[in-house]
């Protein structure tokens, strides 16, 4: 005979077990977010083998110039001022409005990137020994290095436009082809050259400059069928004004520029306040639950350039079904964290359960609601308001630094994992709130 604890535990395992199956098959069904996993987690498992061999192989300041480097080459985008955010919602618009004209409109956006590129060489350049003096560089491989990154800045704009404009035109696949190629160069390609007796950074940059271009070249082939215009058809379509695209792409940038900052910053305010040696088990947990953030804004990518073109109407309807989507597997990915977190990362640095056992179960609620609020930050810029996204940024930003402060010197680690954990809860509520309203 059955106690009725064991039945109740039955028909709970029951009712979730249907919904497990039901979202499996929603993901694997869904080619686009398949697609977008690959390019976005496959070069991780690629860094799970190099990084520990560069590690080893590797003096510790060849990794720790090379982590500035990756951090340098990761944060490129910033200086397109968000012209690749605005390319993607204009070319998503193209597919409803055919009087766009996506070639040109690209075009403008490339050419300004380049006279951005040329500026940031002109001020960066002439002044990269006073630059690296100040960062106690005298290393000439490593000046070398920061001159190849600079240099090579065009390839890196214009290859982040194209490859925005391809997932604005739903070109998924190659979008991802692409990212994979850069992505994993960035591990490969110092592991290959360390492998063959060279452990000059200058010949990574380069390798890592080559491998972009023709990245980019394939991004290039894949989109111009998509793009290019006949003579007739130039005469009827219209290049979207570089005052528009800048315009999204300003307030895109304002919300890509505070949220690292809030992200990171927590790490920095402990540093300060509570000493270095206090952040690594924080930022390793952080690091740890905080990539699964990867699977929801992977699904959610799957869907922004549909909610673009589709009419209003429907966009509201794509929107809110798949919220609820994101709002299940979320809830599944972080009951697994809470559960999983704490002993993977005890057994891996070799500590107690207890000491990471609070800041997974705080991490994990946090991250719970930042993964289902990448529902509605990209439903609105799918409908092209990215000033109300800035808007939040902002205000969200100067309610949690003042609190990040506080909870630090008051109560430590534990009180700055609470304080990111209301300022996620927070961004999902003032983004689904923003998003309710009417948008003209």
């Amino acid at each position: 005979m059955r106690c009725p604890e064991q039945g109740m535990g039955m028909r709970v395992i029951g009712s979730i077990v249907p919904v497990l199956r039901s979202k499996l098959d929603l993901i694997v069904n869904n080619n686009f977010f398949l697609w977008n996993i690959f390019g976005n987690i496959g070069p991780l498992f690629i860094a799970l083998f190099c990084v520990p061999y560069l590690y080893r192989s590797g003096s510790s300041e060849y990794v720790g110039y090379l982590t500035i480097i990756w951090a340098a080459i990761g944060y490129t985008g910033l200086f397109d001022f968000g012209l690749s955010r605005a390319l993607l919602y204009y070319a998503a618009l193209s597919k409803s409005d055919h009087g766009i004209s996506l070639y040109r409109s690209i075009r403008k956006a490339s050419a300004f990137s380049i006279l951005v590129a040329m500026a940031i060489a002109a001020l960066v350049l002439p002044f990269r020994d006073e630059i690296m003096a100040r960062f106690a560089v005298a290393n000439a491989d490593q000046v070398g290095a920061l001159t190849v990154v600079v240099v090579s800045l065009p390839v890196y704009l214009i290859s982040n436009l194209v490859r925005a404009s391809l997932e604005g035109l739903e070109k998924f696949k190659e979008a991802n082809i692409f990212k994979f190629l850069s992505y994993s160069s960035l591990f490969l390609c110092p592991s290959l050259l360390i492998l063959a007796g060279d452990a000059s950074l200058l010949n990574v940059c380069i390798f890592y400059a080559l491998v972009r271009l023709a990245a980019c070249g394939y991004a290039v082939a894949m989109l111009l069928p998509h793009i290019r215009e006949s003579a007739a058809q130039a005469a009827t379509k219209i290049p979207v004004s570089m005052k528009r695209i800048i315009a999204f792409g300003g307030w895109a940038t304002v919300s890509s520029t505070i949220s690292p900052l809030m992200v990171y910053g927590d790490r920095f305010v402990l540093a300060y306040y509570t000493g270095a040696s206090s952040i690594a088990i924080y930022a390793i947990l952080q690091e740890f639950i905080g990539k699964t953030i990867l699977f929801s804004s992977s699904y959610v990518a799957a869907i922004q350039p549909r909610m673009s073109y589709l009419s209003e109407a429907q966009s509201v309807a794509l929107y809110r079904a798949e919220k609820r989507n994101v709002v299940q597997f979320s809830m599944i990915i972080y009951l697994g964290c809470l559960l999983v977190a704490p002993f993977f990362v005890a057994v891996w640095l070799g500590v107690s359960v207890g000491e990471v056992a609070l800041l997974s179960a705080i991490m994990s609620i946090g991250f719970l609601f930042n993964s289902i609020a990448q529902a509605p930050y990209a439903y609105l810029l799918a409908r092209g308001q990215p000033r109300r996204v800035a808007y939040a940024h902002v205000t969200e930003a100067a309610l949690y630094f003042p609190l990040l402060i506080f909870a630090t010197v008051h109560y430590g680690v534990a009180g700055a994992a609470a304080a990111g954990m209301l300022r996620m809860i927070f961004d999902y509520g003032i983004l689904s709130w923003t998003a309710r309203r009417p948008i003209a």
